[in-house]
């Protein structure tokens, strides 16, 4: 019996520093770089390049809360088209050792504007992406890509796609 006992203290002072190891998920992540815009353009499609930025706050360690801002640009035909995407809504990952792959579900409001007119309308940002981990504070985001619906002015316009990438800063405690 003192064996037993003496291996079961053994067992539990040998177990606590694993106790103490918990896995530290970054609490806030920014990210920036470089997106592109695919949009229905009547008889065919375009695409608008531009910038994607994104201010994220993680509330566990698979969910968090984004703020998703991008900005496209084109020129057709002489006509500046531009386009703005200000969304927010929840994140939710699979966090592994070397990449981070998520899904979003993001709201908020979409900016258009070409010559000279602008319209503000609903806008969705529906997708998810990889961030492939360089470190515990910088990633690489290899791609997110987005259906991007938005609705002005009672007609839904559906056929809309971003894809962006560029890089993730950790905040680690």
């Amino acid at each position: 019996m003192r064996r037993f006992i003496l291996a079961t203290i053994g067992l539990f002072l040998f177990s606590v520093p694993g106790f103490a190891q918990e896995y530290v998920y970054p609490k806030a992540e920014v990210f920036g770089g470089f997106s592109i815009s695919s949009i229905d353009a009547g008889l065919n499609r375009e695409s608008l390049l531009g910038w994607q930025s994104a201010v994220h706050g993680n509330v566990s360690h698979n969910i968090g809360l984004t703020a998703d801002l991008g900005g496209q640009y084109k020129s057709i035909a002489g006509v500046r088209i531009n386009t703005y995407q200000f969304l927010f809504g929840p994140r939710f990952f699979a966090r592994r050792e070397k990449v981070t792959p998520y899904v979003h579900s993001l709201f908020g409001a979409v900016r258009a504007s070409a010559a000279g007119i602008s319209d503000t309308g609903f806008g969705m940002g529906i997708g998810g992406g990889l961030d492939v981990n360089l470190s515990d504070r910088i990633s690489i985001r290899v791609p997110q890509f987005d259906w991007t619906p938005s609705r002005f002015g009672g007609i839904w316009s559906k056929s809309e796609y971003r894809l962006g990438f560029g890089i993730v800063i950790k905040t680690v405690e």
